[in-house]
């Protein structure tokens, strides 16, 4: 049983070399790329030379902004849908309303027919 033991912590520790010589060291993270490398990549000029104000000012004018529907136009047209649906919603319960009339009045027909019928 102790000898299991030992061979097990044997493998154990080797396999916990083996993680500990393929982990990368604070050395070679802090080597991959410095912080003068990173402010060299794109400098302050080059990130304001890519879009001016201007350019940004240009893309929508202020007209065009004003001639968005208002937010007063999108609820009036907003109640004045609600009211067709409504409308809709309220035609279609009278007609289940009617089909179910028509329903019990053809099944009362056929029951007189099959009557008329029995008394031949």
């Amino acid at each position: 049983m102790d000898d299991k033991v030992l061979k097990l912590l044997e493998n154990l520790n080797g396999q916990l070399e083996q993680i500990q010589n393929n982990m990368v060291t604070k050395d070679e993270i802090a080597n991959l790329v410095t912080k003068d490398e990173i402010a060299n990549l794109v400098t302050k000029d080059e990130i304001t030379n890519l879009v001016t104000k201007d350019e940004i000012a240009n893309l929508v004018t202020k007209d065009e902004i004003t001639n968005l529907a208002t937010k007063d136009e999108i609820n009036l047209l907003a109640d004045e849908l609600h009211t067709e649906i409504q409308a809709v919603l309220n035609e279609v319960k009278e007609l289940r309303h009617d089909l179910n009339t028509m329903e019990i009045i053809t099944t009362k027909n056929a029951f007189d027919i099959a009557k008329l019928k029995s008394v031949k």
